[in-house]
């Protein structure tokens, strides 16, 4: 079953966009941005654990900071950044700040994920490939051209979410 959306079904007024930061040692995509240009309504479910990853802390801040008003969402996929202290906490800052700065919003309109192995995130692979967030004026950002995602069948039911980063890859080569 092909999942595949074009550009016209996806929503207007978000972008997504994904890349290969270096986090994974495969060259996998492991960065993705979703954006909106405006602020939208925002909700979260967030674990229950008691051990709980810096990014966990700071997109709960946001969030209540914000009002329920979220512009976007930074994720990586390599590194949990989870049991790292005050430098995981920093490293989460600093991913937000910098997303923030290249949205042109506030770091606190911002979620910022992280799965993967536990233990200290470098946020210097994840905030040298912020280019990847949209300027204002472009309809998809200009990141670097990286391969659409290869999922194992096991993974069917992500696939439409893989999906519409893949579409939005297509439409900006």
């Amino acid at each position: 079953m092909n999942h595949a959306l074009s550009e016209a079904s996806l929503p207007r007024g978000f972008r997504f966009s994904a890349t290969a930061c270096g986090l994974k040692k495969t060259g996998a995509l492991d960065l993705a941005l979703l954006s909106s240009d405006v602020l939208a309504s925002a909700a979260a479910v967030f674990t229950q654990n008691l051990v709980v990853a810096a990014p966990v802390l700071v997109s709960k801040a946001h969030l209540r900071a914000s009002h329920g008003r979220m512009r976007a969402a930074i994720i990586n996929a390599g590194n949990a950044n989870c049991a790292t202290g005050k430098e995981g906490h920093a490293a989460s800052l600093k991913t937000v700040e910098e997303t923030a700065r290249r949205l042109g919003c506030s770091p606190r309109e911002l979620f910022v994920c992280s799965t993967g192995v536990i233990g200290p995130c470098r946020e210097s692979p994840v905030t040298a490939a912020t280019p990847l967030a949209p300027s204002r004026n472009s309809r998809w950002p200009s990141a670097p051209r990286t391969p659409a995602p290869k999922l194992p069948p096991a993974l069917s039911k992500w696939r439409a979410n893989a999906s519409i980063l893949s579409a939005a890859q297509k439409a900006r080569a």
